[in-house]
């Protein structure tokens, strides 16, 4: 099995290479050469599948021959979390990485068809590029199949903070927002190699922009409630340097979806569109870069390692190339039309995206300033939660306010009448939301304006179905909630967005209530006395030291009284796995309607007290309801009910006769 991985991956290695010499001289025609090419690139996918099936078997097989097995497995560890070992090290992950770019590379191939096959050579040919690099970084500073010198009896074992259900699913979803984005990548170039500067390459993207978005978002916010529940600070985001390696390219990401829309729609943002995927790609990589070349310190991060210049190489020269393609069809990305209003949908989308730029180089500058400093002046200077917050807050606000206006706004040009006509209700409704959450005591006027206009955009997004059904039921003659049904079914693409929006909605209300809001109470509890936090009182009914498998495991049981109704049991652990030197927290959360009570055990004394600490979160379950509806919104757009009405303005580029392609590519090359 060591021997059938290894070589697999060099096999691996030579098909991508082999691919990228035959695609690159069969790209002017189909032929048969193009068909080697393609062959190729379906041999190198079978070639990481044995990889990671032979990895699998040695993880599975506890062989502690592989440095990898003997580093994340242990004979004691779970089925479950032995097979989470291979994405729980630095070489597993990237084997997983380029396992799923291998996979994407076969589907893109296979579904190349219509407009679709004359670009699908270039497009193979840059995801082959990708996982040639990879596959060098595996071989040349992280093999996965590297064996140790002297057997041990036994492994390490993976760190217990991955022994966790949602870190079982958290990573790959992670990866596979990652990974797919090479795919709208690849068009992209290929779109600026062939001359084909309209929305051609969006339009045969735009399912694998949407994958990837879906995805990515939902490793997000996996990450956030795995953190939540496993780590014991009481929060869900900590602007992590590894944490904000995803939000980058997710808020990138969804700034080209916006603007995507308006070159599908107008013709508009051509340019900008190229640049914006092109980022995107980059920045998932500078993600991956950043969790594995040491300059950053994080829970999440790996150690590190050699391959920091291997990335640094391939993030420059990727970056070089597709700004010099982007330059030299400067003239043909421009866009149809340019925006004539301010008070339009058009000039809305650009000020989104120009926030969510903004929004995103907030939190490059912070997670990247402490390298930069230690850098240029030999101190590293620590970046907290507090300047992220003070810096991006703001422009938030923004984002959601402009989100709540923009579906009232017409392309090209809309009237102040109407804007009001449509912003009255949500306004008022806005208005006195805000009015109720001062009366009732809430001071803080950045939440309140967060309150205030994620109400509004909730509201907008409301009425957006209301007016939808109510139109289709004039229409039908059908009772209201059928035709709301039948009108969302025929229109999902648009109901999608308008349900993510409303999500985004839901989650903010939730972050703000409970990061603005939470109240922190330390307790000291003994047998039989109980202890009072707010409006709540703990009893500790049993405290216990017990031997587990591969740990010791110490924990309460605590009874929680509100006005002398008992409402739940906490039982807080500490977790002393033997080979870890560090302890585990396990937290205990007993979720309410109203706010969560998350209860972790601090510490105690030998026959004497215990120690914990108690927060009150309130209003969290709306993140965690949102954060499922925004999934809900971006599942639901990438099954459109039909296809997105020809706009008025033509934003197709002349057509281009093969003699005269061929000296376009001729003249790049």
């Amino acid at each position: 099995m060591i021997e059938l991985g290894y070589y697999s991956l060099v096999f691996g290695w030579f098909m991508t290479l082999f691919g990228i010499v035959v695609l690159w001289f069969s790209r002017h025609e189909p032929s048969a050469l193009r068909q080697t090419g393609y062959r190729a690139v379906t041999a190198a996918f079978l070639s990481l599948a044995a990889a990671s099936g032979a990895l699998l078997v040695l993880l599975g097989t506890h062989d502690f021959r592989v440095q990898y097995v003997a580093a994340y497995t242990s004979l004691d560890l779970p089925l479950v979390y032995v097979l989470t070992a291979f994405w729980g090290g630095q070489s597993g992950s990237l084997l997983l990485w380029t396992f799923l770019l291998g996979l994407f590379s076969v589907l893109v191939v296979v579904r190349a068809r219509g407009e679709r096959e004359q670009m699908i050579p270039y497009v193979a040919l840059v995801i082959l590029l990708a996982q040639h690099f990879f596959l060098s970084v595996m071989l040349y500073a992280a093999n996965p199949f590297a064996v140790v010198d002297v057997v041990q009896a036994d492994g390490r074992g993976l760190n217990p903070l991955l022994q966790n259900f949602f870190m079982v699913i958290h990573p790959p979803f992670l990866y596979l927002g990652y990974v797919a984005f090479t795919v709208p990548f690849a068009y992209s170039i290929a779109a600026l190699i062939l001359g084909r500067t309209d929305s051609a390459w969006l339009r045969a993207s735009r399912t694998w922009t949407l994958v990837s978005w879906v995805f990515l978002t939902a490793g997000i916010l996996l990450g956030a409630y795995w953190a939540y529940i496993e780590l014991g600070w009481g929060g869900y985001w900590a602007w992590d340097p590894v944490e904000n390696a995803s939000l980058m390219p997710w808020l990138v990401a969804t700034a080209f979806l916006h603007s995507a829309l308006a070159e599908e729609r107008q013709g508009l943002f051509r340019r900008w569109n190229f640049a914006l995927i092109i980022l995107t790609f980059e920045l998932c990589i500078f993600g991956t870069f950043l969790t594995r070349s040491g300059i950053v310190t994080s829970v999440h991060a790996f150690a590190d390692s050699q391959m920091k210049n291997l990335f640094l190489a391939f993030m420059i020269s990727t970056t070089a190339i597709s700004i010099g393609l982007l330059m030299f069809r400067a003239r043909q990305t421009r866009a149809a039309r340019t925006i004539t209003s301010v008070l339009s949908k058009e000039s809305a989308l650009l000020a989104v995206n120009v926030l969510f730029l903004a929004l995103t180089f907030a939190v490059f500058w912070g997670t990247m300033y402490p390298a930069f400093s230690e850098l240029i002046t030999g101190e590293k200077v620590s970046i907290t939660a507090p300047f992220f917050n003070r810096v991006t807050w703001p422009l938030a606000l923004a984002v959601i306010a402009l989100a709540a206006v923009a579906p009232l706004l017409s392309w090209r040009s809309s009237s102040a009448a109407g804007l009001r006509r449509g912003l009255t209700v949500p306004v008022v409704v806005s208005v006195l939301f805000g009015i109720g959450l001062v009366l009732s005591g809430a001071r803080q006027p950045i939440a309140l304006a967060f309150f205030v206009a994620c109400c509004l955009m909730g509201v907008r997004m409301v009425l957006e179905f209301f007016r939808g059904g109510r139109s289709h039921q004039s229409a039908t003659d059908q009772a209201f909630l059928p035709a709301l049904v039948s009108h969302t079914l025929q229109h999902r693409r648009r109901y999608g967005a308008v349900t993510a929006h409303l999500g985004i909605a839901l989650a903010f209300i939730g972050i703000l209530a409970s990061s603005t809001y939470t109240r922190q109470y330390d307790i000291t509890l003994k047998q039989g006395k109980a202890a009072s936090f707010g409006e709540y009182r703990a009893e500790m009914v049993e405290f216990r030291e017990t031997p587990a498998i591969g740990k010791d495991v110490v924990y309460a049981k605590i009874q929680v009284y509100k006005q002398g109704r008992l409402i739940g049991v906490a039982q807080p652990e500490k977790h002393f796995h033997r080979k870890f030197e560090q302890p585990q927290t396990e937290v205990s959360i007993l979720p309410k309607l109203k706010e969560d009570i998350y209860v972790v055990l601090m510490g105690w004394e030998q026959d004497g007290p215990v120690f914990a600490r108690v927060n009150i979160n309130p209003g969290i379950w709306l993140l965690w309801l949102g954060s499922l509806v925004i999934l809900a919104g971006g599942v639901v757009v990438l099954f459109p009910g039909r296809q997105i009405e020809a706009s008025h303005v033509s934003t197709a580029s002349p057509v281009v006769t093969d003699r005269e392609l061929q000296a376009q590519v001729s003249q790049i090359e």
